[in-house]
């Protein structure tokens, strides 16, 4: 058994000046002899030394405020008891932690309606391409496209209304979607 245990044990006194003195000096032995290897004993736990050596610090913080109050019969049971209780406590807070930063995360990568700036650059452009495309293209075939697409009609409705037939319509169409399929691909109409 090492010296600070034996003195610990043997130490009976009652709370006077001599006493306290002596239980300060047997705490400063405690804190010479076991805080190197605290702190190699809590590091395992916490995978840090500077935790642990913070930890084993509150650890001596803890035994002195309790010796004020209490006789301390095991004080390096105490100490490391209070200490893996410290290292506890500390890893459930870093785990709650580790769940709320992970909750944050995950709300980052929820995708949002908005395009990015680049995205939003680009449908741009292409927007420009094929509005470029639209003011080239033949009137008739233009307009015929526009009826159908924007207007939804039916091919036999734009045939009655511009008074040609199905087929001219169905032409006309296929006109606009080939002009504009070559404006978009190349980036200026045919």
């Amino acid at each position: 058994m090492n010296r600070a245990c034996e003195v610990a044990e043997a130490l009976e006194t009652d709370r006077g000046e001599f006493g306290t003195r002596l239980e300060r000096h047997l705490l400063e032995m405690l804190f010479l002899e076991y805080w190197p290897k605290l702190i190699s004993w809590l590091y395992p736990l916490v995978h840090c030394r500077d935790t642990a050596a913070e930890l084993t610090q509150e650890a001596y913080v803890r035994l002195l405020s309790f010796s004020d109050q209490h006789t301390i019969r095991h004080p390096r049971a105490f100490l490391y008891q209070t200490a893996k209780n410290l290292a506890l406590d500390h890893l459930r807070k870093d785990k709650m932690r580790a769940v709320h930063v992970s909750d944050l995360d995950e709300a980052a990568e929820v995708p949002t309606e908005q395009p990015s700036a680049e995205r939003a650059l680009l449908d741009k452009e292409r927007v420009n391409q094929f509005l470029a495309a639209m003011e080239t293209m033949p009137s008739r075939s233009r307009e015929v496209f526009v009826l159908h697409r924007v207007h939804e009609l039916s091919y036999r409705q734009i045939a009655e209304r511009l008074n040609i037939s199905e087929s001219a319509v169905e032409k006309n169409i296929m006109r606009a979607l080939t002009h504009c399929r070559h404006a978009l691909r190349d980036g200026s109409p045919p």
